[in-house]
């Protein structure tokens, strides 16, 4: 009877401790990360500051590449899609910026990854995002979230009756026939917030045991594609065709994927 009962304790106490184990282990793959690099380029060139480009008769030397990320959301195989919470990354490669009327210096910086966290153990097919900042925070930035900041010199006071946000910023010279013209292209306004739809060429897994890397190519060649840019070598608010165009293509031409796993 003793034997018996030794037993079956030492049975519960068995099935007690896998469960725990099941549980430990269930607990620890509920969740995982992925890293997604922007990987900037200007056609089929790394993308550097301060270095001549050359696309048909025109030189490019670039001072600043920025744009804000948002809304950024991965889908699964079954097509159930998970939003990642806070997601408003700054995307950059630029010199120092005079802010506030030089009353502050944001650093030169080079920012082409981010790391989204806490996303649920699953097989991933596609990457959604937007490029600019809706409407809710665009129209108040009093309110913040994410990386939102007016202090990286990504704001403009002119566009509407209130500061908004600056979508994305091309920046530096453009020569043609010797004949050089500083360069700036931005995009804002909340008509202009477009969205990116991007499918993976294999699924990606999510898992806690493991980083996933998302890499995707921004072509800055691709954002002026179709765009007079000698003859409109500054596009803002002012010509509200050409900026849509320029999110347009932003939304449709400038980002493909170049691997996952």
């Amino acid at each position: 009877m003793k034997r018996l009962f030794s037993i079956i304790l030492v049975s519960i106490i068995l099935i007690t401790s896998c469960s725990k184990d099941d549980d430990k282990i269930s607990q620890l793959e509920t969740e995982g990360k992925a890293t997604v690099t922007f990987d900037a380029a200007f056609g089929t060139q790394d993308f550097a500051l301060n270095k001549d480009f050359t696309s048909g008769t025109k030189t490019f030397n670039f001072t600043k590449f920025r744009y804000w990320v948002s809304g950024v959301a991965l889908v699964n195989s079954k097509g159930e899609e998970y939003k990642i919470p806070g997601s408003y990354f700054l995307l950059e490669e630029t010199g120092s910026v005079a802010v506030q009327d030089g009353a502050f210096t944001y650093p030169a910086t080079k920012r082409e990854s981010i790391e989204l966290k806490g996303v649920p153990v699953d097989d991933y097919k596609t990457i959604k995002f937007s490029i600019g900042v809706d409407s809710k925070y665009n129209d108040n930035l009093s309110l913040q979230t994410g990386e939102l900041s007016q202090l990286n010199g990504m704001t403009n006071v002119s566009w509407m009756w209130m500061t908004s946000y600056i979508f994305s910023a091309i920046g530096g010279k453009v020569t043609q026939a010797g004949t050089a013209q500083n360069l700036l292209i931005e995009t804002g306004l909340n008509s202009n917030y477009k969205s990116v739809v991007l499918d993976f060429p294999s699924v990606l897994h999510i898992s806690s045991t493991k980083d996933s890397k998302i890499v995707l190519k921004a072509d800055v060649e691709k954002a002026i594609d179709g765009v007079d840019v000698v003859a409109n070598p500054v596009v803002g608010a002012s010509k509200a065709a050409i900026m849509t165009a320029v999110a347009t293509n932003y939304s449709t031409k400038v980002f493909t994927v170049s691997s996952v796993n």
